[in-house]
């Protein structure tokens, strides 16, 4: 076996298994996320970048079809070639779903989350999304844990 046609299939295996972990990765948090508010949910973490890459999952979807096409099927010079005419409507999908999705996402902080819901406090630098909740209460029931606790004991 040729060294180069080696290494364009295992750069070809670990593009699938990133793509592939990508769509699941993205698809269960940003189909939480949407759920959640749909359903009206009490306590919900929401970051602004879950709604354009959860949009974007189908474009991922296609270019691992793809790439899994090129590597498995013997007639790769026909698939590639429909593959190709496919790009324009796939590329015209990716840029409107981003355009929309940060659209979709300004709504979305102000509508349901800037009227139904309150912010909790965050300390956290490494996250840029936030946690909200329906009630004051349910921000500072879901920030009490069992090491405050033993603070407070030990204070005493």
């Amino acid at each position: 076996m040729d060294i180069v046609r080696l290494k364009g299939i295992a750069g070809a295996v670990f593009l699938i298994i990133l793509l592939t972990s990508g769509v699941l990765f993205f698809y269960t948090i940003g189909s939480e996320t949407v759920i959640g508010l749909i359903k009206g949910d009490d306590y919900i973490y929401y970051d602004w970048k879950q709604i354009p890459l959860f949009l974007f999952t189908p474009v991922m979807i296609f270019f691992d079809l793809f790439i899994i096409c090129l590597l498995i099927f013997p007639w790769k010079k026909r698939m590639a070639s429909v593959m190709q005419k496919l790009m324009i409507p796939v590329t015209v999908y990716s840029i409107s779903s981003f355009v929309v999705g940060i659209i979709i996402s300004m709504i979305i902080s102000v509508y349901p989350l800037g009227t139904d819901y309150y912010k909790c406090d965050s300390t956290s630098i490494v996250s840029s999304g936030s946690y909200y909740a329906k009630s004051k209460e349910i921000c500072k029931q879901r920030a009490y844990s069992p090491e405050q606790e033993s603070k407070v004991d030990s204070i005493k």
